[in-house]
């Protein structure tokens, strides 16, 4: 405990082993968080909460289209908004929702880049319509392979807009909701979190740093004018000295 004590101190006095101190805090945290993270979803998949559906690309009855042309596994986009939305009622019947954690398409342009894969969610039943607030971007795990993180709650509806070019063409192998993650995976930084890497743990070494400086600003001042006073006293002793 005076070991630990002691390293505090001395963190405090040295603004490199603070910001060292911050960034091992904050890559501590994260692993705590991806363990808890697997730990809770294993536990959700054993209770059937979270189950792994996956539905082929040819599949006339999963999705409601709109602007979309469907020809087995083959889709034509005819707008710049085209639209895939989740029947619920085919892919599981009688729930009017699912615990949807994690999209993933398995998805090949034939004539162009899509521009933007998005999926857009529902989190209540009430929600007449899709809000671009609940909205997330494609992350490409690998070539044609596009995922999306959810928040893991209930989802009442599930939207997937394929690209944003009338005209575009491509073949959809499958979808697959809740699909498993390994360790390596979950381990994989994103570009959010290597900026959160980058600017939290040097702010929260600012904001302490500054704490620490503010810390002893008072003490100074106390002592200052403790010795303020006692040369005072001393003067107005010499003189009453002098005058008698």
């Amino acid at each position: 405990m005076k070991r630990m004590w002691k390293l505090l101190g001395t963190v405090r006095e040295n603004s490199k082993r603070l910001i060292v101190l911050c960034y091992a805090v904050f890559a501590a945290g994260t692993l705590v968080l991806i363990l808890l993270g697997i730990a809770e979803d294993g536990v959700r998949r054993l209770t059937g909460d979270v189950r792994t559906i996956e539905i082929p690309g040819e599949s006339t009855d999963a999705f409601s289209l709109h602007d979309l042309e469907q020809e087995g596994r083959q889709y034509t986009a005819l707008s710049t908004d085209p639209r895939m939305e989740l029947e619920y009622s085919r892919i599981s019947p009688g729930s009017s929702f699912l615990y949807v954690r994690r999209v993933t398409l398995y998805l090949e342009e034939k004539n162009m880049n899509p521009g933007e894969v998005c999926v857009f969610y529902k989190t209540l039943p009430d929600m007449e319509e899709y809000d671009a607030m609940y909205r997330v971007w494609a992350h490409q795990d690998a070539e044609n392979v596009y995922s999306f993180t959810l928040p893991g709650c209930k989802m009442y509806g599930i939207r997937i807009d394929p690209g944003i070019f009338a005209g575009l063409r491509f073949r959809l192998e499958r979808v697959v909701l809740n699909e498993p993650r390994s360790l390596p995976d979950r381990l994989m930084p994103t570009r959010p979190y290597l900026l959160a890497l980058a600017v939290v743990p040097l702010l929260a070494a600012c904001v302490l740093h500054w704490i620490f400086c503010a810390q002893k600003r008072p003490a100074k001042g106390r002592r200052g004018k403790t010795a303020g006073q006692m040369n005072r006293r001393s003067t107005e002793k010499k003189e009453k000295g002098r005058a008698t």
